[in-house]
């Protein structure tokens, strides 16, 4: 946790309690406050979505409406976001696959603009249930799938129980094994499930500054932390009192041990796939970083090889999004080929 954070979390600390009780009451008149846990978190459209989020469509998976971005045409790629991320993180390396590809990029459960209720399990099998079940609602049978962070952990579930559904993988800076939650980020997941320290980090993110310290540990140059960026970043957590519920229980489940063991469950699996996989990898993240791609690449039989992008951390796609774009580009056009190689090792 960066020191601006803890000293504005310190300051705040013996208001908590008032600011609770304000935050409460605010949210009971404005009729945003629910003890019913069947209530939705979120509804399809609402105003303050960015101008890359009113794109996104909504289609109806099991119990969830599941908010997605749906552009382009040819072979489908499937782009799976990061935590606590939506969709917005892919908005330049969108427009760069859709002249060749049709790019589908959902907005996982728990997070971004997809529809669930409080009582909603937003744990990894349920998110890999809610990947098929929309490449089952578009009439996709097998796409590639490009996973990031808690998508890419998304990702190893569907290599155990759905490898067919896979044409080639693409994993960049994953939650892996049983190696998540980083350190760096577990004082402020700790802070947001606290029901003490929950209102005061909320009040917090609502300054700019806050937010830019909070996810300076995702990136290596911190001059593509915008205000833009962050605004698209935030606004899905704490646009209203439901959000902020909804994320808290997201994160719960983040730091439960049982729950961090379901990629370790994975790994049977993962040591099983044979579809090519290519390793895009931020090289300065620390949160996940060299080790576990390292790791990766011996336990995967379709590895085929790591690209290192050397300017970024843990979000890639957002500080080199030109050289990720060309680098799945190029495994694209070749993954069919390496489809056969990596067959007959």
């Amino acid at each position: 946790m960066k020191k601006r954070l803890k000293l504005v979390v310190y300051i705040l600390g013996g208001m908590a309690v008032i600011i609770g009780i304000l935050w409460i009451m605010a949210a009971f008149r404005a009729g945003n406050f629910h003890t019913d846990q069947n209530v939705f978190a979120s509804s399809p459209n609402e105003p303050s979505m960015e101008d890359f989020s009113k794109k996104k469509k909504f289609i109806n998976v099991a119990t969830w409406n599941v908010a997605y971005i749906d552009e382009g045409k040819g072979e489908p790629v499937i782009l799976l976001h990061g935590c606590p991320f939506h969709a917005y993180e892919w908005r330049d390396v969108i427009p760069r696959l859709t002249s060749r590809y049709r790019v589908i990029a959902p907005d996982l459960l728990g997070l971004g603009d997809t529809v669930v209720k409080l009582s909603d399990d937003y744990r990894l099998p349920n998110q890999m249930k809610m990947v098929v079940g929309l490449m089952d609602a578009l009439g996709i049978s097998k796409a590639r799938i490009v996973g990031h962070d808690h998508g890419a952990a998304t990702a190893q579930l569907m290599m155990k129980y759905h490898p067919d559904r896979i044409h080639s993988l693409v994993l960049t800076n994953a939650e892996a094994y049983d190696q998540w939650p980083s350190e760096p980020e577990r004082d402020e997941l700790e802070m947001i499930v606290n029901s003490i320290s929950s209102p005061v980090f909320r009040t917090a993110l609502g300054f700019t500054s806050i937010q830019r310290d909070v996810f300076s540990i995702a990136v290596h140059n911190k001059q593509v932390l915008t205000d833009e960026v962050l605004t698209a970043w935030n606004r899905p957590h704490i646009a209203s009192p439901t959000r902020w519920l909804r994320l808290r229980r997201f994160f719960h489940w983040q730091l439960d041990r049982e729950h961090n063991l379901e990629t370790l469950r994975a790994l049977d699996g993962m040591r099983r796939f044979d579809r090519p996989t290519l390793l895009l990898w931020g090289k300065q993240d620390t949160n996940f970083g060299p080790q576990i791609a390292e790791r990766l690449a011996k336990d995967i039989p379709g590895y085929v090889r790591t690209e290192w992008l050397e300017n970024s951390a843990h979000m890639p796609m957002q500080e080199e999004p030109e050289a990720y774009a060309q680098a799945l580009l190029r495994f694209f056009s070749e993954d069919s080929t390496l489809k056969e190689k990596v067959a007959t090792r």
